[in-house]
């Protein structure tokens, strides 16, 4: 009888195991239970906050709106989106239920991983009591490390959470599917190709790293199946070719035409690396996933991931070439020795098929905790089976507990620096002193503490260490500013590099604080002439000059905002025309007209809020970026200015 059909057909697990499994969902739970009162950070409030733009969800067009407007995949994430419904139909809201169901998740995620790991062993004839708790632990190393705490504790990365999910889910219906093989063939394709389609789908839906699973179930196949031969049936090669190869190979085929389509060689801004620095420095990227992995800390830098140093070439750094290397020569061996070593075989493709579209060609930034969140399931399998297996019990059972023991509490303390968000910034700026978006973060907790000459010193050493870093100069002069002593020359030499490379518009924050802070007074020594002229300076730059890119509309709205506050409503109305034209759209419109309104403008801001409508009128209906502003708010606008440019005596702005 096929191993699988025997553990599908086998007696209830005793006792002692569902307990053992009850006291390790518990157990991660009391470790994870501090970070449930820690806040929303950064990319959940891009997401989360469309859960109010319509008032709500409250009724089908802003259930639609929300779940299927999704900006942050190609597929949207509509199923990711979805489950947020579960913790919340409005914004603002509290963070704690949203956290508590990402904890959920985390240990559903442990169940079934604990689940597959017990069917892939029975694959491999591993005695059943053996099975049991070799699961139990390898399955609890994977719920209580410390690794994982960023992608279970950081909202949006549910959607990382749910993909795993899914797949973990299609690796068991697989299994499942598989043990009815040699007895009712036809029941078992059937549900094989069911699984594969539907559990693909929704971990795409999640996020579209799960479109992987067929390759990840190949994985399975080429390891752990292929070492079992002789006892498991054999796959139609049919069914391997169409549900396996073929998906595979499509994946893979578009990786190499992303690959070859991009500017290989060039950086294209946002980012400042191109693709074949990217490729050089996941080498070293993934060599310090496994360090954390295997050597874990008490804390990670967490969120702020941007201090990794970027390969140049095969020898900048010299650890670069090592890295490959290392890689090759792992994967090499798994390769080799898939049919003597099938677990180590397996979690080493594992691995590396998990990171193959999130870890190559794709621009995307260059490190993130939670890409180990699927890709490190099965690391520690093959370590705890050979401990069950070659050593006593006693001593597998005194190394199990310290290690998960060990495991829970690096979690804890992790978890409670997550519980409040000074800590998580001083945390990580403290980890990662060449991480720019740390200390400026933590710059900035210290100057909101009224800790201004700290602010200060970080931003200085901060920008000593990294003197090309946009956003540490900016959140320097923003807080020099802010404290009065921001001079001419502080000014200058902050326009200088501004000036000289291809303008950020995910830096457009920062812009907004600084022009806010300078048109404020906080800082006598620059004008709103000195602003404009540093914006205008930008557009020398070829790529800010571009009249379709987003760095040309954001520049020239910035523009514009000075000209207002120089009180030259004329070239400001011009440069506003500019901007819209390039980034056309009813809320952008809204921004301008605001503008206006706000320093005596009347007839301008009238002109523009009937730009927003007529923008408002162009944009699809339900769509996520074409109504967060919306119709009754800009009637309502240009009601209260008629209504007080009515009441001027001479019908003049001053």
């Amino acid at each position: 009888m096929d191993p699988l059909a025997q553990s599908v057909a086998s007696s209830p697990r005793p006792w002692g195991l569902l307990a053992g499994w009850a006291l390790l969902f518990v157990l991660a739970i009391v470790a994870y239970l501090p970070g449930l009162s820690g806040p929303f950070l950064f990319d959940d409030f891009g997401t989360l906050a469309e859960l109010g733009q319509r008032g709500g969800i409250r009724d089908w067009e802003t259930f639609r709106a929300f779940v299927f407007g999704g900006h942050a995949g190609p597929t949207g994430r509509p199923l990711a989106l979805l489950t947020f419904l579960l913790d919340a139909t409005n914004w603002p809201a509290d963070a704690w239920p949203f956290k508590r169901t990402n904890v959920v998740i985390h240990v559903i995620n442990g169940a079934l991983l604990g689940y597959v790991t017990s069917q892939i062993l029975r694959v491999l004839d591993f005695k059943r009591d053996d099975v049991r708790w070799i699961a139990v632990v390898a399955a609890g190393c994977w719920l209580l490390h410390p690794f994982l705490v960023s992608t279970t504790l950081y909202v949006v990365q549910r959607m990382a959470q749910l993909s795993t999910l899914f797949v973990f889910a299609g690796l068991a219906g697989h299994l499942y599917g598989r043990s009815m093989l040699a007895e009712r063939p036809r029941r078992a394709y059937v549900f094989m190709t069911m699984s594969i389609g539907l559990f693909t789908l929704l971990a795409m839906l999640s996020k579209e790293n799960g479109i992987l699973l067929p390759l990840l179930i190949g994985t399975m196949e080429v390891t752990v199946f292929a070492a079992a031969r002789q006892r498991a049936a054999t796959l139609s090669r049919y069914w391997v070719a169409v549900c396996l190869v073929l998906p595979s190979l499509i994946i893979v085929a578009y990786l190499a035409m992303v690959g070859i389509r991009s500017s290989f060689f060039e950086a294209v801004p946002p980012r400042d690396f191109s693709i074949y620095e990217r490729l050089l420095t996941q080498g070293r990227i993934l060599v310090d996933y496994l360090q954390h992995w295997f050597i874990p800390d008490v804390y990670t830098t967490g969120v702020f991931q941007d201090h990794f140093e970027k390969s140049t070439g095969f020898f900048e750094p010299a650890t670069t070439l090592l890295g490959i290397t290392f890689h090759g020569i792992l994967i090499a061996m798994a390769i080799r020795m898939r049919s003597r070593l099938p677990l180590i075989a397996f979690a080493v493709l594992f691995y590396y098929g998990s990171h193959l579209i999130e870890s190559t060609v794709i621009s995307l930034e260059l490190y993130f905790e939670h890409r180990n969140y699927t890709a490190a399931a099965f690391l520690f399998l093959p370590a705890v089976a050979a401990l069950r297996t070659k050593t006593r019990r006693s001593l597998f059972v005194l190394v199990s507990v310290l290690v998960l023991l060990m495991l829970a509490g690096f979690t804890r303390y992790s978890a409670t620096i997550w519980a409040d968000y000074a800590s998580i910034v001083e945390a990580s700026a403290t980890k990662a002193p060449t991480s720019a978006r740390a200390q400026a973060q933590y710059a900035t907790l210290l100057y909101n503490a009224g800790r201004f000459d700290e602010a200060a010193g970080v931003l200085d050493t901060g920008v000593a260490k990294l003197p090309h870093d946009i956003s540490l100069q900016l959140s320097r002069g923003i807080i020099l500013c802010n404290i009065g002593i921001l001079t001419r020359d502080d000014f200058r030499e902050l326009g200088k590099v501004l000036s000289s490379r291809a303008y950020d518009p995910r830096s457009i924050r920062l812009y907004t604080q600084l022009n806010e802070s300078v048109i404020a007074g906080r800082c006598p020594a620059i004008s709103a002439d000195a602003l404009k002229a540093m914006y205008v300076s930008m557009l020398d730059v070829p790529d800010n000059a571009d009249q379709r890119s987003l760095r040309y509309s954001q520049i020239q709205y910035f523009i514009g905002y000075s000209e207002v506050h120089l009180r030259d409503a004329e070239n400001a109305e011009q440069a506003f025309r500019l901007s819209l034209a390039s980034r056309p759209g009813a809320s952008h419109a809204m921004m301008m007209a605001a503008v206006f309104a706000s320093n005596g403008y009347l007839e301008q801001a009238l002109e523009f809020s009937a730009l927003a409508l007529a923008e408002l009128d162009n944009e699809e209906p339900g769509l996520m970026d074409g109504a967060r502003v919306g119709r009754a708010d800009i009637l309502a606008f240009r009601e209260g200015v008629a209504k007080e440019l009515a009441e001027r005596v001479d019908g003049a702005p001053p």
